[in-house]
């Protein structure tokens, strides 16, 4: 049902996910009443916080959403992976790379490309994060090696990378936004399995708020209302 962000809007869930999370609203005004730009949630056990930021709106709608969490970087290993469309037949007919899982399921839905066929296979041996992958297919699941010149205004230094889930669509419900959490936090788990990150701790991406004064405590906006 849809009733609760239909009622209150999508920032009432998200504000909610933040509270139930542990994590940090932020807003345009750096007061609780104004305009949501990011979450900030932490990753328990860890200094790693996993960031929401709604990129696009339509109306009291957020309709493409970037949720992302950086990492410091061991070597130059890179991925992305798109849902498959049928012009993309084409472009793998005349050499577009599409590499494969040996998951026909997972094989069949996506595009995927890398720097290394090897650890991209590592990296999707765990069959929990295909299933979350298949669950609430991305438009985009990619490491972004720039994410300092992507997102500008975190404050994400040079030689850092980042894990970015991209949804183009609303994402007013709190499974969606679990999902999403999920699926990132996974695929950072299993770039530290196959040696892709480096072993310096890695750095939060939370410069943002605390450069631009913005930190709000998250609105406690628990009801029976919203979904589960």
């Amino acid at each position: 049902m849809k009733f609760h962000s239909d009622l209150f809007g999508w920032e009432y869930v998200w504000r909610n996910f933040a509270d139930e999370k542990g994590g940090r609203a932020v807003t345009d005004s750096g007061e609780e009443e104004g305009k949501l730009t990011m979450l900030s949630i932490p990753v328990e056990g860890t200094g790693v916080k996993v960031l929401f930021i709604p990129e696009a709106r339509h109306g009291k709608k957020a309709t493409s959403n970037s949720v992302l969490v950086c990492y410091p970087p061991e070597g130059d290993f890179a991925f992305s992976i798109f849902q498959e469309k049928v012009h993309h037949q084409l472009g793998k007919a005349l050499g577009m790379q599409d590499l494969q899982v040996q998951d026909e399921l997972f094989d069949g839905k996506f595009m995927i490309q890398g720097t290394s066929a090897l650890k991209i296979q590592e990296l999707f041996l765990d069959v929990q994060l295909r299933e979350l992958i298949l669950l609430q297919a991305p438009s985009l699941l990619h490491i972004d090696t720039k994410a300092a010149k992507s997102y500008p205004k975190l404050g994400i230094p040079e030689h850092v990378h980042a894990v970015v889930y991209q949804y183009d669509g609303v994402m007013d419900k709190l499974h969606q936004l679990q999902t999403a959490y999920d699926v990132v936090v996974a695929v950072l788990g299993q770039l530290g399995a196959i040696g892709a990150i480096s072993g310096v701790e890695a750095r939060e991406a939370d410069n943002y708020e605390e450069e631009s004064q913005m930190q709000t405590q998250p609105k406690k906006l628990r009801s029976p209302l919203l979904d589960r």
